[in-house]
């Protein structure tokens, strides 16, 4: 089983990079971006848009279930919020500030 943190990665990775394919299994169903201004973009709007710079957390939390990471994206912060269901973890919500 992969750790909130090896995803956490490989997401990372993925956006930076604007690799929709490998971004697609990382996303659950009810993914949520939420940008500056007030912009949400879903599952689906995720992965076209332009990517970010990688996300460079400095502080992670993790429990069974939950894992947050806090840093930062092209020197902004930006919070990445991830869950734990039947053994697999996958991002749930990102934010970040203008």
């Amino acid at each position: 089983m992969e750790t909130f943190e090896e995803v956490l990665a490989r997401w990372s990775d993925a956006d930076a990079d604007g690799d929709a394919e490998a971004l697609a299994p990382l996303l659950t169903d009810g993914f949520r971006g939420d940008g500056p201004a007030g912009r949400v973009l879903g599952k689906a709007g995720w992965p076209g848009r332009v990517p970010a710079g990688a996300f460079r957390w400095t502080r992670l939390q993790v429990t069974p279930s939950v894992g947050v990471a806090t840093g930062t994206r092209d020197g902004v912060a930006c919070t990445v919020v991830g869950e734990c269901r039947e053994g697999r973890w996958r991002i749930v919500n990102v934010q970040r500030g203008s």
